[in-house]
């Protein structure tokens, strides 16, 4: 299994994901590291980079140098990002420097280029088709509104919280008058795109960035959520009012830290967040979703599937199953696969008893494919500790109430019950048919786990007759499925108390 390592050098940090790559173009990230630099900070009217400027960017490369040499990395990705006219004037020879010092050949991505890598890693990571990107930086703002396919309109505003602290200085304006003008300039940046004014209300409205996973956070412990989870979260607009009025509360100084936050300052996080307000004023919504998939995504896409390039992953959860499974379980990517093919015949078959809509294709599909990643952690009770990796893999194109489903289906397949108890920890996420639908789904997905006991794959196709009170399942097979028929007859007992069907296989 091959890496690949992408690094982003911004005005305010440095960054490296280092990802593993299947042969078969899957990819899962395997590590990251995040350094704070000072890129703009320090340069004076000349433009220049300073020495010490280069020699401490320098000294966090070649730490990445380390940790690439550490991971064997095959393929490396390099590029830096600046705001408009913040370009240092030496940083060409800078980049000869790095080189030279750390093997790193660096790339400047302009605002367009940082866009269309913003847009691929989104759009190949979730099920949203059409979306008003928002992405807010430490010192910018991306807008990217698509349909698809295509990117429609594209804004950049070259300037951030942290700039916004320089120009309206809370200690010498005052806190009320200092958010009143970041408020007004924001705005008044945004007038600059009429298009912003006509985006129809079926345009979901996503949230990318740090600030936004921070208020993602804040958000979900006012409302006691029960995931700790940043990516598909979804949040009502009227929050960001409550959560703005909370931090201006605050003592808001530089000195002043947020517990839990990436950004710990009070200050820049309380600038960020009357940004994000201020844009919702221009286009309301009742809720925005946040996505954690940005421009290093994006880059990673390009460069291990180049198709994506043109047109984005037309199997964005097929490709995120697939990527956590090949890495962990190559091995067992051929039972995987059947106990998934298996579990839609049986679902397509016995749509007459259970009744299910079509939506919890999605859910047994991850369920099926991932029903065994708990012995990751130990054999023993391997399927209750599918529910818990599955609630804590990245699994792209799923929301927050699939991805719980999937997790508790998984854990049915060995014949266990569902904790009530554990249940009712996400009662505000699912819903009251999800306990009906997640029991069919579970005695679907242990049906076709005995029907592949063997791994070797003898069962190749099921019709099922559903007679009186009785459901008749007759195995076409390559070989002797005795084993794996004996095995389903042990679900006979749950299959009849959950469909009130005698269970019959041939």
């Amino acid at each position: 299994m091959d890496k690949i390592a992408i690094i982003v050098v911004e005005t305010f940090t440095a960054k490296l994901l280092i990802a593993n790559v299947a042969q078969d173009n899957y990819f899962s990230i395997c590590d990251a590291e995040i350094e704070p630099i000072k890129y703009g900070l320090e340069m004076d009217d000349d433009h220049f980079l300073k020495k010490n400027q280069i020699m401490s960017i320098i000294s966090i490369l070649k730490n990445f140098r380390k940790i690439c040499d550490i991971f064997s990395v095959s393929k490396t990705i390099a590029v830096a990002t600046f705001v408009k006219d913040s370009k240092p004037m030496n940083i060409y020879s800078f980049f000869d420097e790095v080189f030279v010092t750390c093997g790193f050949r660096f790339s400047l991505l302009s605002a367009e280029e940082q866009n269309a890598a913003i847009y691929t890693g989104i759009l190949n990571s979730y099920d949203m088709p059409k979306a008003l990107v928002v992405n807010v930086g430490a010192d910018n703002i991306h807008l990217i509104h698509y349909n698809r396919r295509n990117i429609l309109n594209q804004a950049y505003i070259p300037v951030g919280p942290k700039d916004l602290i320089e120009m309206y200085s809370l200690s010498k304006l005052g806190k009320e008058e200092a958010f009143e003008k970041v408020d007004k300039y924001i705005k008044s940046q945004l007038s600059d795109f009429e298009w912003l004014k006509d985006i129809e209300q079926e345009y979901t409205v996503v949230g990318n960035g740090t600030y936004f996973e921070d208020l993602s956070r804040m958000d979900r412990i006012y409302n006691k959520y029960p995931l700790d989870n940043d990516d598909n979260y979804t949040f009502k607009t009227s929050d960001v009012d409550y959560i703005l009025k909370q931090v201006k509360a605050l003592e808001l100084d530089e000195n002043k830290r947020i517990k839990g936050l990436h950004e710990a300052r009070a200050d820049v996080f309380g600038f960020a967040v009357q940004i994000i307000k201020s844009i919702i004023d221009e286009v309301p919504r009742e809720t925005i979703t946040i996505t954690t998939r940005s421009l290093v995504e994006g880059l990673l896409f390009n460069s291990v599937i180049p198709t994506t390039l043109e047109k984005p992953n037309s199997d964005i959860v097929g490709f995120s199953v697939m990527a956590q499974t090949s890495q962990y379980e190559a091995d067992a990517t051929k039972h995987n696969e059947q106990v998934y093919n298996l579990s839609m015949l049986l679902f397509k078959q016995l749509r007459v008893l259970h009744k299910l809509p079509r939506g919890y294709v999605k859910v047994l599909r991850v369920a099926s494919y991932m029903h065994d990643v708990g012995k990751r952690i130990s054999y023993q009770n391997h399927a209750y500790h599918s529910f818990e990796v599955i609630l804590n893999s990245e699994i792209y194109g799923l929301t927050h109430r699939e991805l719980v489903l999937a997790g508790f289906v998984a854990s049915l397949h060995s014949g266990k019950e569902i904790k009530m108890s554990d249940w009712a920890k996400y009662n505000g996420i699912l819903t009251v048919d999800d306990v009906d639908a997640t029991k069919k789904l579970g005695i679907i997905l242990r049906l076709a786990e005995c029907f592949d006991r063997t791994k070797n794959n003898v069962i190749v196709d099921i019709n099922c007759d559903i007679l009186g009170d009785s459901v008749i399942m007759k195995t076409v097979t390559t070989a002797d499925a005795s084993f794996e028929i004996q095995r389903g007859m042990d679900v006979g007992r749950d299959f009849e108390k959950i469909f009130h069907k005698k269970l019959e296989i041939l």
